[in-house]
Parts: C-alpha cells; structure tokens; sequence
C-alpha cells in the first residue's frame, strides 16, 4: 500500500480525529519520508479533501459540516445516477466476473470485520462499476467527488447491520447490471448513496450540537 492511501485510511478510522493537526515529524519518522516527499503527500491529501493546510499551524484534519456533506452527496448522486445511465449493457464477460468477485471480496471482508480491508475494496469495487461508464470525463469527475467523502466513509461501520445493507445493496447493483436493466441499475445506485451521510450528520452534531442546514 502507498503511504499516502494509509494515511488517508488512519484519516477514515480516526486515527487523526477531525481537526487535529498531523504533526509532520511523527510521519517522516513513521514512513521514512525526506521532507520534500512528505509535503507533496500533504498536497494530496489535500487535493482528496482530507487535510487544509494552514498557515504558521500545518496541516489539519478537516472536518466538514453536515450541510457541506448534503451538498457533495447531492452532486455525487447527480453525477452517479448519470454514470449509470450512460453505461452500456451488457459490460463485457471479463468486467462482469472481476465485479462478481469484487462484491463477494467485499462481503467476506464485511463477515470477518476487516473494516480496513473493507473501505479499500469499497473503493475498488466502486471505481471498476463506474469503469463502464464510456464518457471518460465523467468516470473522472464520479471518482473525486466519491474520494472527497471517503473521509466519512467509517461512520457507519460499526452500526449493527449497517454492513449487511451494504453487501445486499452491491449484490441489487450487480444483479441489476447483469440482467442488462438500465432502470434497475440507476435506481440501485440511488439507493446506495444516502446512508453515510445521515451518519455523518447524527455523529457530527453530537459533537457540536444541532446544525440547521442554511437554505
């Protein structure tokens, strides 16, 4: 795994908490890194949305409000539901069975609790579904937006069955794209895109009390 994807996995599991600062010593001894690499990972992580980085401060954890959530989930299902209109059935035998084997992966790293292992196949399952999509520019712009929420992506694994939803929402998606149905396909990635950030909202106003979304 590259440095900067298991930073960004410690960011997700709360490894570095929303709004802490990372403290750039701890990494370069941690990984090795001269300082030159270390501030280009930074850059990155910042490019993701997973760090700002601050003046005279460094760079900190951000953490969005619920409302800055809503919105990129709103652009996320927009740009999504696009992709999976526009996605030629039947995808080719090959695609077909490294999806196949993509959701079953997912489904037993979920069974077993890896919840590490989980986030990285989410990620790589997701990628692979929107590779069939023909308009390049768009698969590009469904796979920021998709990365700049990874950093929520955690909140609900840990809710009892909230994995299992998840697993039978991949296997609807699956299924959907192997019956060569375009309807059932859009409104299968419809149905997967909301939870996470209801989570993100419930969690994040424990913390900091009740947000009122500004219209």
């Amino acid at each position: 795994m590259e440095v900067i994807d298991q930073i960004e996995e410690d960011i997700v599991f709360g490894l570095y908490p929303p709004g802490s600062r990372i403290v750039e010593d701890v990494l370069q001894k941690r990984f090795g890194l001269s300082r030159y690499l270390l501030r280009s990972i930074l850059g990155e992580l910042e490019n993701r949305g997973l760090v700002t980085r601050v003046p005279n401060r460094g760079a900190l954890i951000k953490e969005p409000t619920p409302d800055e959530i809503d919105d990129l989930y709103e652009i996320r299902e927009i740009l999504e539901l696009q992709a999976a209109a526009r996605t030629p059935l039947p995808i080719p035998k090959e695609g077909l069975k490294r999806l196949e084997d993509l959701v079953e992966t997912h489904a037993e790293a979920a069974t077993e609790g890896d919840l590490r292992r989980v986030f990285r196949l989410n990620v790589e399952l997701h990628r692979h579904q929107y590779s069939f999509c023909q308009n390049g520019m768009l698969r590009g712009v469904v796979e920021e937006y998709s990365r700049q929420v990874h950093s929520i992506r955690a909140v609900k694994y840990s809710e009892p069955g909230h994995l299992d939803v998840v697993v039978a929402q991949h296997r609807e998606i699956l299924e959907a794209m192997r019956q060569c149905d375009t309807e059932r396909y859009v409104a299968a990635v419809r149905v997967h895109l909301p939870d996470s950030s209801i989570a993100y909202r419930r969690a994040w106003e424990l913390k900091h009390g009740k947000s009122e979304k500004v219209v």
